[in-house]
């Protein structure tokens, strides 16, 4: 009877001990985690301050979020001056334009349209005057909720003197451009609808493959017949990862209702394009991110951006041709 505490304080260090395996297991890859993403948030970072077009992100209501600096090479005023003064975008656009503006935003962030362009014009800080030309795209978060609109800005000036004018077009020019537009509205609005369930799928195979990996690290120090039980579970867990197999092939026939003809047309240009290439072209003609290709396909993103690389070596581009550019134009 005098053991039994001696036993019982035994029995509770081990238990401890356990658990401080497991919480030194979870700081081990959460602190891999965030390296990788600091790693990848420096790179975007570095990409984005370095666009050339005027980057920004506004919310759901109007304000911004994020701001590139190359705004201050086309207005001459900077990013840090347009939140102190949200006006200030406005303030800038020529005041037969501002109407036009107005409007383009605010159908961006309610979904009014989608995938339009517009051309405005604005004043600098030194009163020149500058041709502009506007996209939107929308911005969603892991879970798809609805973050605001991404907005880009190019300065056409250069364009426009090249032009020499504004040729004015014909009512049956205007007719055909909007059933054109029309149309290019509704293929945007399907793929976006294909992307956003392709993310899903992404980001529950990393969460699966997530488990895994801690599952496997973790049964080392588990008893035997729980060893046994997360053996089985690992199984199914790759049972599971194998049979996305079958989601390509539903992938594939809702990307040719889409875009009907695209992989007869790429195995027509291409003929040494394996099935596995063919899928990434459809990937990356989605505009999916590599991250995003990576979950699809159970792969790393190193191995995502490699099979990337090779595949612009399969279509013989060069350095200076845009792999997405080059896809949408099969």
């Amino acid at each position: 009877m005098t053991q039994r505490p001696v036993a019982d304080s035994a029995d509770r260090i081990g238990i401890l001990e356990n658990q401080l395996s497991e919480l030194r297991e979870k700081i081990f890859f959460l602190e891999s985690d965030i390296k990788n993403i600091r790693e990848e948030k420096e790179k975007y970072q570095m990409i984005a301050d370095f666009a050339q077009n005027w980057e920004f992100w506004i919310d759901p209501k109007s304000a911004f979020i994020w701001i590139s600096p190359s705004c201050n090479d086309i207005t001459g005023f900077t990013p840090d001056e347009f939140f102190k003064n949200p006006a200030l975008f406005y303030d800038l656009v020529y005041e037969e334009d501002e109407k036009l503006v107005r409007h383009y935003i605010h159908d961006s962030i309610s979904f009014m349209q989608l995938g339009q362009d517009i051309e405005f014009r604005i004043l600098t800080r030194t009163k020149q005057l500058r041709w502009c030309e506007m996209n939107s795209k929308a911005v969603f978060d892991p879970m798809g909720r609805y973050l605001g609109q991404r907005c880009s800005i190019r300065d056409i000036t250069r364009l426009k003197i090249a032009l020499g004018h504004i040729r004015e077009i014909t009512e049956q020019n205007v007719w055909e451009s909007k059933v054109k537009q029309r149309y290019r509205d509704e293929l945007a609005g399907k793929d976006r609808e294909l992307v956003t369930s392709l993310i899903r799928i992404a980001q529950k195979n990393e969460l699966v493959s997530y488990l895994r990996k801690n599952l496997s690290v973790i049964r080392i120090t588990l008893p035997l017949p729980i060893q046994q039980k997360v053996d089985t579970m690992i199984v199914k867990i790759d049972e599971h990862l194998r049979m996305q197999q079958f989601s390509h092939e539903e992938f594939r026939i809702h990307f040719e209702r889409v875009h009907q003809g695209f992989f007869t047309r790429l195995a027509g240009r291409f003929p040494k394009l394996t099935a596995k290439d063919q899928r990434l072209c459809a990937y990356l003609l989605l505009g999916l991110s590599t991250k995003e290709l990576a979950g699809l396909t159970n792969i790393t993103a190193e191995s995502a951006e490699i099979g990337r690389i090779r595949l612009r070596k399969k279509l013989g581009l060069t350095h200076a041709q845009n792999l997405g550019s080059f896809l949408h134009e099969i």
